[in-house]
C-alpha cells in the first residue's frame, strides 16, 4: 500500500504489522500443532518490501476467524505492535526491528473457551529501496514459548520473512513469504509442529485517501510433525481489501474466504476478517 502526500509515510508504516501475528488461530479441536503459529493472511495489504520512514510506530491488527458449520469454532486475536525504523543502514538498506505481545480467544461450541496472551515475537532485518517503485526486505527472528494450557504454544519458533513490493503510481503489489520452524514443546519434550511456509499476496490501488483491491493468502506444511503426521495441512483463501486515511490515523479492513483447505486442520474451511489501525508515534524532524 502506498498513498500520496502526508499519507505516504503513514501507510508505509502499516507494513509494521506484517512483521508479526504471533498466533495460531486454529489452536483447537486437536489441530493446534498443525496450524502455523504465524496466521495465514496477517500481512496482506502491506507493502512489506518498502523501507519504513525513520521513526517509532504503533500498529494494532485484529482478526476474527469463523470456521465452517461442522467445526462450530471461532477465534478473535489482537496483535499490538511497536516498531522502530532506525537511523542506521546496511548496504543501503534501512535497519528495522519489531516487537509484539498478542492476545487471543478461541471458542468451540460445547467446549470450554480459551483466552490469554500468545507467543511474544521479535524480528529484525533490513529493507531496501531498489528504485523505480520496487523494494525488498528480509527479516529474521521468532516467537518465544508461552505455557498456556489448551493453546499448545509452549515452544520456540524460528521465523524468516522476505517481501518484494512495487509501490509506484499508487499501487501496492506485494508478495510476502514467511518460513517458520517450530521447536519441541518445552513442557512435554514432544516433537514440534511441522515447518511451514505462508504466502500473502496483495494487489491494491490508491485513489486519494482510499485504497481497494483483491488479496490472496495461504499456508502449507513442509513436512511431518505433531498434529500433522502426513505433512499435508494447507490453506488457500481469496478476498478483497479497502483502506482509508483519517488524518494521522490509517485504517485497513479485508475479508477472505477459503478456496481450498485441509479439512483435518481447517474443518470445512473458514472466513477471516481483519481490521488494522496505524498510528505514527514519533518521526525525526525533517
Amino acid at each position: 500500500m502506498k498513498l500520496g502526500g502526508q499519507h505516504t509515510s503513514l501507510f508505509k508504516a502499516a507494513v509494521l504489522s506484517g512483521a508479526f501475528g504471533a498466533l495460531s488461530l486454529l489452536a483447537f479441536a486437536g489441530a493446534a500443532e498443525a496450524a502455523p503459529v504465524t496466521e495465514a493472511g496477517e500481512t496482506v495489504g502491506l507493502a512489506l518490501g518498502a523501507p519504513l520512514p525513520e521513526g517509532l510506530y504503533f500498529v494494532d491488527t485484529s482478526s476474527i476467524v469463523q470456521l465452517g458449520p461442522n467445526a462450530n469454532t471461532s477465534a478473535f486475536v489482537n496483535i499490538p505492535v511497536v516498531a522502530w525504523s532506525t537511523p542506521w543502514t546496511i548496504a543501503g538498506g534501512r535497519v528495522e526491528a519489531y516487537g509484539a505481545v498478542p492476545e487471543d480467544y478461541v471458542g468451540v461450541k460445547g467446549a470450554v473457551s480459551t483466552a490469554g496472551l500468545y507467543n511474544p515475537a521479535l524480528l529484525a532485518g533490513v529493507a531496501w529501496n531498489l528504485g523505480n517503485g520496487f523494494g525488498f526486505s528480509n527479516f529474521v527472528g521468532g516467537y518465544a514459548p508461552v505455557n498456556a494450557p489448551g493453546l499448545a504454544t509452549n515452544n520456540w519458533v524460528f521465523n524468516e520473512r522476505a517481501a518484494l513490493s512495487y509501490t509506484g503510481n499508487g499501487y501496492d503489489v506485494t508478495a510476502h513469504l514467511i518460513y517458520g520452524s517450530p521447536g519441541s514443546n518445552q513442557t512435554a519434550g514432544l516433537m514440534g509442529a511441522p515447518e511451514y511456509l505462508n504466502y500473502d499476496i496483495t494487489a491494491t490501488k490508491t485513489f486519494g485517501k482510499w485504497e481497494v483491491g483483491p488479496i490472496a493468502f495461504g499456508s502449507n506444511d513442509l513436512g511431518k510433525g505433531l498434529g500433522d503426521p502426513n505433512g499435508s495441512s494447507h490453506l488457500f483463501e481469496m478476498g478483497g481489501l479497502v483502506g482509508y486515511a483519517f488524518g494521522p490515523i490509517s485504517v485497513q479492513a479485508y475479508l477472505a474466504r477459503s478456496v481450498s483447505a485441509d479439512t483435518a486442520t481447517y474443518g470445512d474451511g473458514d472466513t477471516r476478517f481483519f481490521l488494522r489501525f496505524v498510528v505514527p508515534l514519533w518521526n525525526p524532524k525533517s
